[in-house]
């Protein structure tokens, strides 16, 4: 083997080497200040329900009146006969608007006695929905149906009636489950709602498992058109959920236009501080615009918990601190940030400092709309440096 003319020394090898880093492009990140896109809400009635999805052929004339606002398959569903019946489904599916109305159908067109009818919900505000929208569909006939929350029979029995519907089945304590089906045979008159996805709880929701098991016969309905959220937010909460789902395969499809709103606003923050102004900002902003304070939800360190904005339905949603640390990679997180995003009709907003949540790289970064001092990359050739 040919010996070489001459060798470099180390201290010369590494001279030369960094001579040839010095002219390789690189990329390097930068912050660049990016303002807050102007809040692009929608002009539609705050009442989604009015404007009914087309109807399946032959269902024209079914419930005509009660079941009007309701889309094709929320109308199967609502006039379906008596017996055991499960509509399991994403938020913004119109689960407890069609429970209500499954309600009132049965006892105004198949003749069930509104006295021995029980519906339960899984909070007071859910509840009061319930009993305010009964009456509307029923008038004085709905005042003798009964209507309960869960809390309500903590430490009591619920009374044996013989029509049961329970809407968000998969937050019902599994002692009442029991206490409500164990003396009801296999083709028991029992409606219940929910989505499993939805549970802020660890491994798959007890009274929603056992319902299968409790009436083997009953009929399963999914709901896919999403009648609250836009496009975008719908897809970014799929895609948060999809490792975990305890639903798999669920299609989930958009009611609203895809270009209806915007992306998912994502703050860049630079501290606490500044996350703070930020919050104070859109909060101004949006009373602008006509957003009342009850349909704008703050959810963080400074706002509320996912769990007390998951009862309600909000024309735009925040939520701050989505960090690391505060919002790992993990299933209980997946499911918070999942519920969170479901909550919204317009417009939803996250902000963070550092580089955020992992959970926020799962998301399709086209669906943001990102602003503050947002990280930008930078590519050209590494300047030589003095040795």
């Amino acid at each position: 083997m040919a010996s070489p003319l001459f060798e470099l020394s180390a201290e010369m090898r590494t001279t030369a080497e960094r001579r040839r880093r010095s002219h390789r492009p690189h990329s390097t990140y930068v912050r660049e200040a990016v303002p807050m896109p102007e809040p692009a809400l929608t002009t539609r009635t705050p009442d989604p329900w009015m404007e009914s999805a087309p109807l399946l052929t032959g269902m024209d004339e079914v419930g005509a009146g009660l079941l009007d606002s309701l889309d094709a398959m929320q109308r199967v569903a609502a006039s379906a006969g008596r017996g055991p019946l499960l509509i399991n489904a994403s938020p913004g599916t119109g689960k407890t608007h069609l429970l209500i109305r499954r309600t009132a159908y049965l006892v105004q067109e198949l003749g069930v006695p509104a006295r021995q009818c029980l519906v339960l919900a899984a909070s007071a505000p859910g509840a009061a929905r319930i009993r305010r929208e009964l009456g509307a569909l029923l008038g004085r006939e709905a005042a003798a149906i009964a209507v309960a929350e869960f809390g309500d029979f903590a430490a009591a029995s619920p009374p044996e009636l013989g029509h049961l519907f329970i809407d968000d089945l998969p937050r019902m304590p599994m002692r009442l489950f029991r206490q409500l089906t164990e003396h009801r045979g296999p083709e028991a008159d029992v409606t219940a709602t929910g989505d499993p996805d939805s549970a802020l709880t660890a491994g798959e929701p007890a009274a929603f498992a056992a319902f299968a098991d409790q009436f083997p016969q009953a009929h399963v309905m999914r709901l896919s058109r999403n009648h609250r959220s836009p496009a975008a937010v719908l897809v970014a909460a799929s895609q948060v959920i999809e490792p975990i789902s305890r639903v798999p395969g669920r299609l989930v499809q958009p009611e609203r236009p895809a270009l209806e709103g915007s992306g998912i606003g994502r703050f860049f923050a630079v501290d606490a501080d500044d996350e703070k102004r930020f919050v104070a900002v859109l909060t101004d902003r949006l009373a602008e615009l006509g957003v009342a304070d009850d349909e704008f939800a703050v959810i963080g360190p400074d706002g509320m918990s996912v769990a007390q904005a998951a009862d309600g339905e909000y024309r735009v949603v925040c939520l701050t601190g989505v960090t690391a640390e505060d919002w790992p990679n993990t299933a209980a997180a997946r499911r918070e940030l999942y519920v969170a995003l479901s909550r919204t009709r317009d417009l939803a907003y996250v902000s963070h400092t550092g580089s955020g949540s992992p959970l926020l790289a799962d998301v399709d970064q086209g669906l943001f709309s990102p602003f503050g001092m947002v990280p930008q990359i930078r590519s050209g050739p590494e300047q030589p440096r003095l040795l």
